[in-house]
């Protein structure tokens, strides 16, 4: 992939989930995203899973056209 198809699969993400990824992708480590954000430990944990679970999806498609 491109890194500008990345980048616009990353910002079609929700902010609730963007925030935290773009943060870990930036080197934050999960507590401290927990810390920045004022949410819990797991729920940093899954908004992080699920952002990389619709970008596998959105890329996929991507990939496929």
């Amino acid at each position: 992939y491109q890194i500008k198809e990345i980048t616009k699969a990353i910002n079609s993400l929700n902010d609730e989930l963007k925030i935290p990824f773009s943060m870990f992708l930036s080197g934050y480590k999960y507590n401290e995203i927990a810390e920045k954000l004022c949410v819990p430990l797991g729920t940093v944990k899954s908004r992080i899973f699920f952002a990389r679970q619709e970008l596998q999806k959105v890329l996929k498609d991507f990939h496929q056209r």
